[in-house]
């Protein structure tokens, strides 16, 4: 094995601006202490029970640059007025910085990191970057699914699934294929904590509990666990995983198991780890851009129009399914997902990880590297991953052919056209998300307002489409050059599809 890692000093104790009589995280000691770590003024809100807001959390108390507000979901704390005027959404972790108000745990880590840690997600170095926006959106698209099924059941957030032992094998074998790719260094990315470290450890901590095998099935890999030893040495704050006034997050599992057993992170033998840089070596920035997806695909149409529109990037028409199983698919995605990226020798697929490379490589206007704007985008950006893409399976995928219909349509419909209402009253007040220009979000976000405004989705959804969303799409279509790909594509765009399903 590689020689560990000397531990850490122990982080600074997490400080709490305000009482509460659920202090996820207090240190009653500290009540009348300064608000600030280190004299920093950002301001994270959420509790230490919450993984979301616990990568967040590790970063602001690592690097001394503010303060935890111990903040609640519901009446008492996210659906406050204060807290509502920050966050309209009313989630956590939120964080205010001065005037910057942001929310989604990733879009704060990366504003951070810009502002205050470069370190975590190198300014410059694109494959680098681009490679940890990968693993984020890879895991909040697919793992993340998994931490509610397995997790969330154990800390007693919601009920377990119907078939805990084959959600449990889900867990394990995407924690695998996500170690399998992402964790071929000691950490996402290097040989030195990301931004994406931050993001996945608190999960992977609450994996390696065993209350998680015992009750949900899960078998962490010893990937996993050599990773979860690291990140614990590496992250100076990392003791709050553990102990945080008995609401760290092994706490919380230790007083739902009745005991307080110690993590599993024994390993059976040695654990391959890279110690080259898996990404110098790949040609990149070669103006000859290639993305792999498919027409009716709104995922796929963000980068395609972005590339097309910069005239950097083709479109290679790869359907889900055998396309992407192919040896040479699997080389550039072992995760088999369109829409995939290739510039040169360096690939790499999540549509949002997509866009924020062409941005930084080739149209550095749809995403200006100030942390407060950049910071909007990215809240935009995952606000609808987030939220309303839930949705999308349930009404538009069906319409489309590509699913069949729940039972409760109609109901998940008009839910769809309140997300959308609010999405549009907080981040459409003007013309696109950042003013008169488009910008990365709205490449993002159009496809499907413009596929989810089709006369079908009310008829068979009950989608109610907020009048804002059509003059946005007629806005968007009259500013993209190419986004005529939304009516005419042989037969195969979003609007021909549609109609033909009507």
């Amino acid at each position: 094995k590689r020689p560990q890692r000397a531990r850490a000093a122990p982080g600074p104790p997490v400080v709490c601006i305000f009482p509460s009589t659920f202090a996820m995280g207090c240190n009653p000691s500290s009540q009348a202490a300064s608000a600030s770590l280190g004299g920093g003024g950002v301001q994270m809100y959420g509790v230490t029970g919450s993984q979301n807001c616990m990568g967040p959390m590790l970063l602001v108390s690592t690097k001394k640059i503010g303060s935890i507000v111990p903040t609640m979901p519901g009446p008492d704390g996210t659906l406050k007025p204060d807290f509502l005027a920050m966050n309209p959404f009313h989630a956590i972790p939120t964080m205010k910085d001065g005037s910057v108000v942001l929310a989604e745990s990733s879009a704060i880590l990366r504003y951070l990191a810009r502002k205050y840690a470069p370190e975590l997600y190198p300014e410059g170095d694109a494959k680098r970057r681009a490679y940890i926006d990968w693993a984020m959106d890879n895991f909040a698209g697919s793992l993340y699914k998994d931490c509610m099924a397995t997790i969330y059941p154990c800390l007693g957030y919601m009920g377990p699934p119907e078939d805990r032992p084959a959600a449990g094998k889900t867990a394990s074998d995407n924690m695998t294929e996500f170690a399998n790719f992402f964790l071929r260094e000691k950490f996402v990315g290097g040989d030195k904590l990301s931004i994406a470290d931050y993001k996945v450890a608190p999960f992977f901590f609450c994996w390696v509990h065993p209350m998680l095998k015992e009750q949900s099935f899960v078998e962490a890999p010893d990937r996993v666990k050599q990773y979860v030893t690291d990140f614990m040495a590496a992250c100076p704050a990392s003791d709050m995983l553990k102990t945080a006034g008995g609401f760290g997050l092994k706490e919380m599992l230790d007083a739902k198991l009745g005991s307080t057993p110690e993590l599993l992170l024994t390993v059976a033998g040695e654990v391959k780890i890279e110690t080259t840089d898996i990404l110098a070596a790949k040609s990149f920035k070669t103006g000859k851009v290639q993305v792999f997806g498919v027409p009716p695909s709104s995922n796929s149409l963000g980068p395609v129009l972005m590339g097309q529109d910069g005239k950097i990037a083709e479109l290679v028409p790869t359907m889900p399914g055998e396309a992407t199983r192919t040896p040479e698919f699997l080389a550039m995605n072992p995760f088999h997902a369109v829409p995939t990226m290739k510039d040169g020798d360096f690939c790499c697929a999540e549509s949002g990880a997509i866009m924020r490379y062409l941005a930084d490589q080739y149209m550095p206007e749809l995403y200006p590297k100030d942390p407060a704007v950049r910071g909007r985008i990215d809240w935009a950006v995952d606000n609808f991953a987030t939220g309303m893409y839930n949705d999308v399976p349930k009404t538009l995928y069906p319409c489309m052919g590509f699913a069949a219909f729940p039972d409760n349509t109609k109901e998940v419909g008009k839910a769809l056209g309140v997300k959308m209402q609010a999405y549009v009253d907080f981040f459409l007040k003007e013309k696109f998300v950042c003013g008169e220009k488009l910008s990365l979000a709205d490449y993002k976000v159009a496809p499907f307002f413009y596929a989810l405004e089709h006369p079908s989705l009310k008829a068979t959804c009950d989608l109610e489409v907020p009048a804002r969303i059509s003059q946005y799409n007629k806005d968007f279509m009259a500013a993209s050059a190419s986004s005529g790909i939304f009516t005419s594509a042989g037969g195969f765009a979003i609007k021909e599809m549609l109609d033909a399903k009507m």
